[in-house]
């Protein structure tokens, strides 16, 4: 997997995110999968062994998004090693804005990509620094 195809990846990824569409992410993520939280030395792994736990986590996700006033995405590829044919690892900065162009969120993740028959795809993913307390309403808690 290139760096091209790396750059490719993360682009389809940030537009079904941008249409707050977790059906559209979830088919980014290879079954299995999963996310391990290393937030404040965390170190939790939530692994999916079948779709639809994955695809229900997406769309929680993108509607956690969609209330704290969500617009679109900005990405930049910190690092990205190719790891053989089929994988790659990437360090990934994001930028969440609002509509009004104000930042929502900053924060690095880091991502394992698995090229699959039907492109690449995330197969674990690893939250460092995204804080979804922080963007949840507290009206709705």
């Amino acid at each position: 997997m290139t760096p091209a195809d790396v750059t490719a990846f993360f682009e389809r990824y940030r537009d079904a995110f941008d249409r707050l569409d977790g059906d559209a992410v979830a088919d980014l993520w290879h079954v299995p999968s999963g996310i391990a939280d290393a937030k404040d030395g965390a170190g939790r792994l939530t692994w999916w062994a079948d779709e639809a736990p994955m695809r229900h986590n997406h769309r929680a996700l993108c509607e956690v998004y969609r209330r704290a006033g969500y617009h679109r995405a900005g990405f930049e590829i910190e690092a990205c090693w190719p790891l053989g044919p089929s994988h790659a690892a990437a360090r990934v900065v994001w930028t969440l804005t609002r509509a009004d162009g104000s930042v929502l969120q900053r924060f690095h993740t880091a991502y394992q990509l698995i090229d699959t028959s039907s492109g690449p795809k995330v197969l674990l993913c690893t939250a460092y620094e995204e804080n979804l307390q922080e963007m949840t309403p507290h009206a709705a808690q």
